[in-house]
């Protein structure tokens, strides 16, 4: 197993930023804190070029740099397993001077995506046009927005592009999943109001696993390049389309419900993610009305020795989203600016 982006041991960081204002710090931070060089005409720059890909490729070992990295290589990095860190994910380092190595961020969203293939849509039983209005209401609509973008990177952002209503991956297959009573299962038969929206028969069962399990062997593979991982897993949800078994007639559904797994969420984890929530005047609850988190199959059934984190965040669509159901972006980059703070938090961890 090997961790590459280990700063401890080869020094290295790979580190975006979006404003002149982060790059005028990390070049400040460069130069008194780790003794490196920058040369005048970096200082004096005060835009971002057109073809600026915002990333320090920072080797604190070797005090250098090198900057505005060519795209294709950085489509490379993307591509590679390493690991970026954001502007003020740097800065947080920087204040422990360099000697805490975070996790490796994985961020799941399963419940977004917007692809049909017809093998799976030949099930369905009700209208087209009923069918996506289910599949609006219960897609986890824009939540990809909630992560900072210089996280978004192939291996540590997954997002399931299957339509949930035709593949779950966030539910077990077999009848250890709860959610197989109510037909919404890892292949859907019913929608959130028990209207049956699918014909499930043992040859869509399998060709819907070929979907989830292509998904669950890109996360597995993630755990065996990196020692150490931080999961947050990402969902929205509106009071609508919650089971009424989940729901309790004395209490009402937060803001933000945090989803954790009794041995793989560590409760500084939870604190973390609740204070930052509840600063901002958000309402929270542990494991209400949804309860758990991702584990990477390859932690659960033992086969890899990485050391994994998970936490989930369930946004109420309420605090995001207008009354026709559409997310309304300033709100987005509101709640992205808590989930970097959460990250920034983590940092210790």
């Amino acid at each position: 197993m090997t961790e590459k982006n280990n700063f401890r041991k080869n020094g290295l960081l790979r580190v975006r930023f979006e404003t002149p204002e982060e790059r005028t710090e990390i070049i400040r931070i460069l130069e008194k804190q780790c003794g490196i060089s920058v040369s005048e005409k970096l200082k004096r720059m005060t835009e971002i070029g057109k073809y600026d890909t915002r990333t320090f490729d920072i080797d604190l070992r070797r005090k250098s740099f090198i900057y505005n990295i060519q795209p294709f290589i950085g489509a490379a990095m993307c591509s590679s397993g390493v690991r970026f860190y954001s502007a003020s994910e740097f800065f947080r380092i920087a204040e422990l001077d360099f000697k805490k190595v975070p996790r490796f961020l994985v961020f799941h969203v399963p419940h977004d995506g917007w692809q049909f293939p017809e093998e799976l849509m030949s099930s369905i039983c009700v209208p087209g046009e009923t069918f996506m209005r289910y599949h609006e209401k219960m897609r986890d609509a824009e939540v990809n927005q909630l992560i900072p973008a210089c996280y978004r990177t192939q291996t540590m952002y997954y997002r399931f592009g299957v339509s949930r209503l035709l593949c779950d991956v966030e539910r077990f297959i077999g009848p250890e999943e709860p959610m197989e009573r109510y037909g919404m299962g890892f292949c859907y038969e019913r929608g959130f109001d028990g209207v049956q929206i699918k014909h499930v028969t043992d040859e869509l069962r399998e060709k819907t696993m070929k979907y989830y399990w292509e998904h669950h062997r890109r996360i597995d593979w993630i755990c065996g390049q990196n020692a150490r991982i931080l999961v947050f897993d990402i969902h929205s949800y509106s009071d609508e389309i919650v089971p009424r078994d989940f729901l309790r007639m004395d209490r009402a559904t937060p803001d933000i419900c945090i989803g954790a797994d009794d041995a793989l969420t560590p409760p500084a984890l939870k604190e973390i993610v609740r204070k930052r929530f509840e600063e901002a005047g958000y309402s929270t609850s542990i494991n209400y009305p949804y309860s758990g988190c991702l584990i990477p199959n390859a932690v659960l059934s033992g086969a890899s020795t990485c050391s994994c984190i998970s936490v989930m965040l369930e946004i109420n669509k309420r605090i995001y989203c207008n009354a026709a159901g559409q997310a309304v972006t300033d709100k987005l980059l509101s709640l992205q600016g808590i989930v970097q703070k959460i990250i920034n938090d983590c940092v210790t961890l």
